[in-house]
């Protein structure tokens, strides 16, 4: 599948923060404006072309290699098995086999005698290529067994006014028209090795005047092609249109590059020039199923190329200025969507008691909620975040989660369903604005005492109505009768908030002795005093 025409100038729109499972790698490597870039998955692995070599990383975007030293890779295929991929290399004529567990290349094939390969595609054991420098220069496409080791390319079709751009699955060829219906894409039956016209499909609405980029279904039964404003399907048996994807006049944007799924059942498009990032269709119904914005946080990122494997959806980014190429995964992309929503109270809550914040898990139309298990984590305002209580859905999907608050301040909430092998997992957040627990302390003792006599008083600190759960500390001072203030120390409370105070008065006179809580990021501070009276015993 060829790329979509780039250009400069993007400007997108902040994006949401990707799903925390999605990923993103700088493949180490830069590309110009001008060069292009192919991106394909198999084997548990994924294959990006960048210049003269080959990425290679995991299905989690993790790098793995690199084949380096090719002579300007503009296309790349892999085997269903992933045990090969073919890389098509224009400056040096030829298509390079390269062994997927050994990161090397194994076979070089020939292709001197057909110019300017622009296209692979791959049938089950053999690979198509197409050929074409300028427009009117007869345009080619051959094929070629590669499970034969010494199989030579076979011209198939030839005299094309235009490069051709090619699609192949099955016994299906799909082929870009000439030049005077740009639009149009022509079919042919292959089955026999070469290539009978079937028909085409008649791309000719003002919406789709361009020439499109084009892809078939693994099965052959369905072509997808790529306009600017959006994606069409056909029916390749009758060669009627089914249905259109992702056309919306209303919303900016242009289609970059797209890719179908290896089951056929989704297509993914990638948009620019607009806020639409990549979008998920179901290909069966039309019906849109997923969507994320280009990621933020670094200049005017724009998708080059695209590729489905397994559940998940791989863009490869450009960046102008910096022209790092990287790997954007966005995690079960082509699950089916749930939801998860929660709400907290608006009037807020009170540090050290109990909040209540309540939600719902929402799954696809016709699949029981049954009791779900959700993932819980409370995010403080210093930044730390802890696991809570895992917490369970009624069978309606609505669930609550009750929580106290150990600190005031904007308390965050985060609940995820870590979906199933159909479903797509989801998350939702919520914060709740905590203020702080009122303290308070109270002092009794007595008022009069004798010198020479020890002083005994006693106390009780509480936070709202409760006993302090986390035993703090409380500050004693004593004014004297000349003026002066002597500093007690601390007393830590018990576990019911109370405490006992002890001092021998050396003087006559009027005494305070004056207890302070100073607070702390949970309770406010508080503080009593109680005055006590020393004077001389009888004689």
């Amino acid at each position: 599948m060829g790329s979509m025409t780039m250009a400069a100038g993007l400007v997108v729109a902040a994006a949401p923060a990707a799903s925390a499972a999605d990923s993103m790698t700088d493949l180490g490597v830069r590309l110009s404006l001008a060069d292009h870039s192919e991106v394909v998955a198999g084997g548990g692995k994924v294959f990006v072309t960048a210049g003269d070599r080959v990425v290679v990383t995991d299905t989690e975007g993790a790098l793995l290699g690199a084949i380096t030293d090719l002579a300007g890779v503009d296309d790349v295929v892999v085997t269903p098995d992933g045990a090969h991929a073919y890389a098509a290399l224009p400056d040096s004529h030829e298509v390079v086999e390269i062994d997927t567990a050994a990161l090397a290349v194994t076979r070089r094939i020939d292709f001197a005698a057909y110019s300017c390969l622009t296209d692979l595609a791959l049938s089950g054991q053999t690979l198509w290529t197409a050929h074409g420098c300028d427009l009117y220069t007869g345009g080619v496409v051959t094929r070629l067994d590669v499970s034969a080791p010494a199989s030579q390319p076979v011209t198939v079709l030839t005299g094309q006014s235009t490069t051709p751009t090619i699609a192949v699955a099955g016994n299906t060829l799909l082929l870009s028209a000439p030049a005077a219906s740009a639009a149009d894409v022509l079919v042919y039956d292959v089955s026999a090795g070469s290539a009978t016209l079937r028909g085409e499909i008649d791309g000719g609405a003002p919406t789709t005047s361009s020439r499109p980029d084009l892809d078939i279904t693994p099965d052959g039964s369905t072509a997808v092609l790529a306009f600017s404003s959006g994606f069409e399907s056909w029916d390749l048996a009758s060669l009627t249109k089914l249905r259109d994807y992702g056309q919306d006049p209303t919303v900016r944007g242009q289609v970059i590059d797209f890719a179908v799924s290896p089951d056929g059942d989704h297509l993914a498009g990638g948009w620019w020039l607009g806020d639409r990032g990549v979008e998920l269709y179901d290909l069966a119904t039309g019906a849109t199923t997923y969507t994320q914005k280009i990621p933020s946080g670094w200049p005017t990122p724009r998708i080059l190329t695209m590729a489905i494997a397994g559940n998940d959806v791989f863009s490869v980014l450009y960046t102008s200025g910096t022209t790092n190429l990287r790997l954007w995964r966005l995690e079960d992309a082509t699950l089916l969507p749930s939801a998860v929503t929660l709400s907290a109270p608006s009037e807020g809550a009170t540090a050290l008691e109990p909040v209540t914040l309540t939600g719902r898990l929402t799954l696809p139309d016709g699949m029981a909620l049954g009791l779900r298990s959700l993932r819980v984590t409370r995010r403080l305002p210093d930044g730390t975040s802890t696991s809570l209580r895992h917490v369970k859905t009624k069978t309606d999907g609505t669930f609550s989660i009750t929580d106290t608050p150990p600190t005031a301040g904007t308390v965050g909430y985060d609940v995820s369903w870590p979906g199933s092998t159909t479903v797509r997992g989801s998350t939702a957040s919520a914060s709740v604005v905590v203020v702080h627990q009122s303290a308070s302390l109270t002092l009794a003792g007595p008022r009069d005492l004798v010198l020479g006599n020890r002083l005994y008083f006693w106390g009780t600190l509480k936070f709202g109505d409760h006993a302090p759960a986390t035993r703090p500390s409380v500050t004693v001072n004593r004014g004297n009768p000349d003026g002066t203030s002597t500093e007690l120390g601390t007393v830590q409370v018990s576990a019911s908030g109370g405490f006992k105070i002890s001092d021998l008065p050396d003087q006559e006179g009027e005494y305070i002795y004056n207890v302070l809580f100073l607070g702390d990021d949970a309770t406010t501070g508080t503080n009593d005093g109680l005055f006590v009276t020393v004077r001389a015993g009888s004689v």
